[in-house]
């Protein structure tokens, strides 16, 4: 993990102390992760775990062998959402 050395201002110490404190976290270093964490996605998208990835295969895998590849005609769908007599 890398480490870095901060300047912060009087304001943002005591928003960390605060996150610090609500979460009942170590230090401001925590609650600067914290704070990144809940408002990060904000600004950039996190990449998912490799074990979410993971799940979601286990998900796609499990669905298609009960059942299958399906496909829809166009008639059937228009049947299905009620356009049919549009």
């Amino acid at each position: 993990m890398p480490e870095i050395r901060l300047e912060i201002d009087d304001y943002t110490a005591r928003v960390l102390d605060v996150v610090k404190g609500k979460f009942g976290l170590k230090n401001r270093s925590e609650a600067l992760n914290r704070f990144a964490i809940e408002k990060g996605s904000e600004y950039l998208e996190r990449k998912p775990s490799e074990m979410v990835l993971r799940e979601i295969d286990a998900e796609y895998s499990s669905h298609m062998k009960k059942h299958g590849l399906r496909s829809m005609s166009k008639e059937k769908l228009d049947e299905i959402l009620g356009l049919k007599d549009v």
